[in-house]
């Protein structure tokens, strides 16, 4: 074929030609849009991955802190109080977080007959690990302190030393076993002073330790000099 008749094959088939060739351009458009759709649209699921996997992860770590702070919380809603002394039923016993010595008491059984009230504090709010000591009558304690911790058995070691010293003993608020020191007094006859004194109220002055059955002149001028109101 000469080169004229190609050249006019070319023009007699050129609208053919353009339009082959748009449709080849048009095909090619849209294959590199597809491509381009797909590759955004696989970025936007990792994103999403991402973010979701993020979120999943603070949740967790939340839920954590929740479960962590709610333990806590439960650990703080009980204390457990170990009492003694003139209760019925002396020991240890878990109460609700908040509760005062009256409830410990009540737990405990409440009250014995010779509890001495005065010493005690009853509403007193008590703390996780309190040792708690109801002191008997006739114990010497100091009034004014509440009863809770170890104080009041250290009072007592310490007033039980101090008459062991060679300091008078105070006949209104001594214990039987305070008592027990002075001369010429055994059980039974401490037993009678703390009894007398429940009775009668306090010694006005020393010399009223003669009211007591068993103690007479001579067993009081033996004793007189260790003894105080």
């Amino acid at each position: 074929m000469s080169f004229e008749k190609i050249k006019n094959w070319i023009i007699e088939k050129k609208n053919i030609l353009l339009i082959v060739g748009a449709i080849v351009g048009v095909i090619f458009f849209l294959q590199k849009n597809d491509q381009s759709n797909s590759s955004e649209a696989n970025t936007l699921m990792s994103e999403q991955e991402k973010s979701s996997s993020s979120f999943s992860s603070a949740a967790s770590s939340s839920s954590s802190v929740s479960q962590a702070s709610s333990y806590s919380s439960s650990q703080n809603k009980e204390v457990t109080c170990d009492i003694s002394g003139a209760v019925k039923h002396q020991g240890v016993y878990t109460l609700k977080n908040g509760a005062r010595l009256q409830e410990l008491i009540e737990a405990a059984g409440g009250l014995k007959s010779n509890a001495q009230l005065k010493a005690i504090n009853r509403a007193m709010t008590l703390k996780d690990q309190d040792k708690i000591h109801i002191p008997y009558k006739g114990e010497k304690v100091d009034p004014a302190t509440t009863v809770s911790g170890n104080s009041t058995s250290e009072k007592n070691d310490a007033s039980s030393s101090s008459s062991s010293d060679g300091e008078k003993i105070n006949i209104n608020t001594a214990s039987a076993a305070d008592l027990q020191k002075l001369n010429g007094i055994g059980e039974k006859r401490a037993e009678q002073i703390i009894a007398y004194r429940e009775q009668n109220g306090d010694f006005k002055k020393i010399e009223d330790l003669m009211q007591v059955s068993g103690i007479g002149e001579k067993t009081f001028a033996a004793l007189k000099d260790q003894l105080a109101i």
